[in-house]
């Protein structure tokens, strides 16, 4: 990791620093992110295929991790309604251009998470699969499971102007 990833992590890392790019990016300036409800998560995306393990609740030799710059949980209110979201910086000093693939590729992993340590709550828990059907049992996923969303913003810190794709289209 070079300085300029260390300094803008830092950076990003602190609450209202974070928020005010969200507030300003996203919500257009309004303060609906409140710095005071941000939560430091690990940024490890790890994914297993098809959230398998073996007998052993181990990983399989294929996962794949990737390591995210910044990612915090927030409580968003809007209209008296509270959301619970996962909120993601990618800090960039040299532009990417298959940026947009490796944001769907890092949220796709995060979602992949969710929704293992769901199944792995519900292994875990003595008779849960009862009355469930057979593909709840089979993914561990249940109907009435739900995952957290996830919005990733990409913050260009270099000298050159981002020339690069800022989405798939």
């Amino acid at each position: 990791m070079g300085l300029a990833d260390t300094v803008t992590k830092a950076y990003m890392k602190d609450n209202s620093v974070f928020a005010d790019a969200f507030n300003y990016l996203i919500y257009g300036g309004e303060a609906v992110v409140d710095p005071k409800q941000l939560q430091e998560l690990d940024t490890t995306e790890i994914a297993l295929p098809f959230g398998s393990q073996d007998e052993d609740g181990k990983q399989p030799e294929e996962a794949v991790q990737k390591y995210r710059d910044v990612l915090k949980s927030a409580i968003i209110k809007q209209d008296d309604e509270a959301a619970y979201i996962l909120l993601g910086i990618e800090n960039q000093t040299d532009i990417h251009y298959a940026m947009p693939v490796r944001n769907i590729i890092y949220d796709a992993l995060q979602y992949g998470k969710q929704v293992a340590d769901i199944a792995a709550k519900h292994r875990a828990s003595d008779g849960d699969a009862k009355g469930h059907s057979r593909g709840e049992y089979l993914s561990g996923f249940y109907k009435e499971d739900k995952i957290t969303p996830v919005i990733t913003l990409v913050l260009h810190f270099g000298a050159n102007e981002w020339d690069g794709p800022v989405s798939l289209n």
